[in-house]
């Protein structure tokens, strides 16, 4: 028995379904709850924009029956709205109904521009509120630029998409009916029914055209995606490629893939022509067969009688038809949307495991801090525990230091106090009593000062870096920092002084002074605990013990914990804690009495991983 090929699921991250459409149009009510009267005047403006453009062939085919009866010679020939009117009136009433179509068609333009704006800005809004209080791990696969093609690109995207879509839809969906209703009413049910059932047909087709037409689009980008990656690989390893002599079989491959990127979008066009074929054929087909229709009744018939319908009947069926030319755009722009809407989803979604318990208590100021049996593995490898039961306690005013090998979990010691993480398995107590996951987060944070290895700069001056954190210090507060920390003089030399614009990340200033900086904001904040995670690793010898006398001053008569990497950091601190790899805490005690004790400290220190 021959088994049948199974057919692959068709899967890409660009592909339309309605658990997309559904985040796409949730997006929309959302903002209309936020925007009422702005949402329904989308609605209103957008019907009403479609209802005059109706209107107005109507009116004109009053000219047209009047013409063709004979009776445009006679007075009060017509009666409108219980009126009596000439036939030129009717010229009157088509200009008043062009002059409002005007005024609707900006009212539409204008009111879908200001809600397009609201989404974009409210979706904006809720991205950064979302990466604000995310977790510190959710950064951490995530690509900086990634994220700022969704901030800016995808609500852009999505603000647009939601602009066109709407538009079209309410637009067409209301031209429908009422080109339709107008047919029936009129008594040209025939023709009605004919279109009505041909479009009908005609959308229909023309989505499962538009479906495969897409399908064959994102393979096609897939396949030039692929071949834009490899081709930089390919030129950024050009070196190799030359000292190994295979220019030509790197030629040969890329042919091949640009023969398969040939066919993809052979396919691409192929689709596109039929849907745009259907599209415009089909439109035209149906008002020349009511044409035919007519003209062959009027043979049989009373042609006056036929042909006066036909200044009527062709706009409306015209009108009727516009969804079928609308199709591709419209689903082009809710695909669009759709896809957006998913991609800020995966930014606004994920629900933050660490809450800042605005609600909680508040501490003065932090005395005592203690790990009791504390267990924890990073989220995305929850089965390697990095730190087992780790006891220990650290005492007001107090310098610690811990030391390891890379991975021991030293500096995890530092995010966990910064609680960037919770523990699996026991807690932190602060001051005898307070777990901290129960503390007011953003009341203890405002207690410890935090320096890294890599310095957090933002684009903005000295004033405005040295004083984040502690945003009611005054300018005299902030130079009195930047003093401490031998940063002013630096800054004064510069022409700009204090209002000097660092940059992005700061890439003005040198390695040590953008610590200099960072240890001014830390002098400025005056916390009760210091966090020191490998400050100076970065920096050469010289500028490291230029740095090591500020960070020296800084945590004189504070609680201070340094994740060390040089011997001169952890020298004269009053205990060391050595970690071991997912041992947890092996050794403690003072530099003398570690390195003149048998044990592990002492081979990190003769192995130089220590020195």
């Amino acid at each position: 028995m021959v088994k049948m090929k199974e057919k692959k699921e068709f899967v890409s991250e660009y592909s339309f379904h309605w658990g997309k459409m559904g985040k796409f149009l949730s997006i929309v009510l959302e903002t209309g709850k936020q925007y009422p009267f702005l949402f329904v005047g989308v609605i209103l403006t957008t019907s009403i924009n479609a209802l005059i453009a109706v209107l107005l062939p109507l009116a004109a085919s009053n000219i047209t029956s009047l013409l063709v009866s004979g009776s445009i010679g006679q007075s009060n020939t017509n009666i409108f709205l219980g009126l009596t009117m000439h036939w030129y009136s009717w010229i009157y009433v088509c200009l008043v109904i062009f002059g409002f179509l005007i005024i609707a068609e900006y009212l539409t333009d204008y009111s879908i521009g200001i809600f397009s704006a609201r989404v974009e800005i409210s979706q904006r809004n809720k991205i950064l509120i979302a990466l604000v209080n995310q977790d510190v791990d959710f950064f951490f696969d995530k690509v900086s630029g990634n994220i700022l093609t969704r901030l800016v690109g995808d609500t852009q995207g999505l603000a647009l998409g939601i602009q066109q879509f709407l538009t079209n839809i309410i637009y067409c969906v209301v031209m429908f009916i009422a080109a339709t209703s107008i047919l029936f009413i009129k008594g040209y049910s025939t023709i009605g029914w004919i279109a009505f059932v041909y479009i009908v047909i005609v959308i229909f087709i023309g989505i499962l055209l538009f479906v495969k037409f897409r399908r064959k689009m994102i393979e096609m980008f897939d396949v030039k995606r692929e071949i834009d990656t490899d081709m930089t690989d390919r030129i950024s390893n050009i070196t190799l490629i030359k000292s190994t002599g295979t220019e030509k079989f790197e030629l040969e491959r890329t042919e091949d893939q640009l023969h398969i990127y040939n066919k993809k979008g052979d396919s691409v066009v192929k689709w596109s022509a039929s849907l745009n074929v259907w599209v415009s054929a089909t439109v035209t087909f149906v008002t020349t067969l009511i044409t035919i229709i007519a003209a062959v009744t009027a043979i049989n018939g009373n042609g006056v009688e036929i042909f006066s319908t036909l200044p009527l009947a062709l706009p409306m069926v015209s009108f009727m038809g516009l969804p079928v030319i609308m199709i591709v755009p419209t689903l082009r722009a809710a695909s669009r949307a759709a896809n957006c809407a998913d991609r800020i989803g995966e930014l606004t979604d994920p629900v933050p495991t660490i809450l800042p318990n605005i609600d909680g208590p508040k501490i003065k100021k932090i005395d005592t801090i203690e790990f009791k049996n504390l267990n924890f593995a990073y989220p995305k490898k929850k089965d390697k525990i990095i730190l087992p039961n780790i006891n220990f306690k650290f005492e007001k005013g107090k310098s610690y230091a811990f030391v390891g090998e890379t991975g021991s979990g030293k500096s995890t010691i530092g995010r966990l106090l910064l609680r960037y993480y919770e523990p699996q398995s026991g807690e932190i107590i602060i001051n005898g009593k307070y777990p901290l996951n129960k503390l007011n987060l953003p009341s203890f944070l405002g207690k410890v000062g935090y320096v890294e290895q890599d310095p957090q700069i933002f684009f903005g001056n000295f004033i405005e870096n040295v004083r984040y954190g502690k945003f009611d210090a005054n300018e005299k507060q902030v130079i009195s920092a930047c003093k401490k920390a031998k940063l002013h003089d630096f800054i004064m030399s510069l022409p700009e002084g204090y209002q000097t614009i660092l940059g992005q990340r700061g890439f003005l200033l040198s390695g040590g002074q953008k610590q200099r900086l960072v240890i001014a904001r830390v002098f400025l904040k005056n916390p009760d605990l210091i966090i020191l995670d490998e400050a100076t690793s970065a920096l050469d010898n010289i500028v490291e013990k230029e740095i090591q006398d500020q960070l020296d001053e800084l945590i004189k008569g504070k609680t201070s914990i340094t994740i060390a990497h040089r011997l001169s950091t952890i020298k004269n601190v009053d205990k060391i804690i050595v970690l071991g790899m997912d041992k947890g805490i092996i050794q403690e005690g003072n530099f003398k009495e570690l390195i003149n004790q048998e044990g592990h400290f002492q081979r990190l220190y003769r192995a130089g991983k220590v020195k």
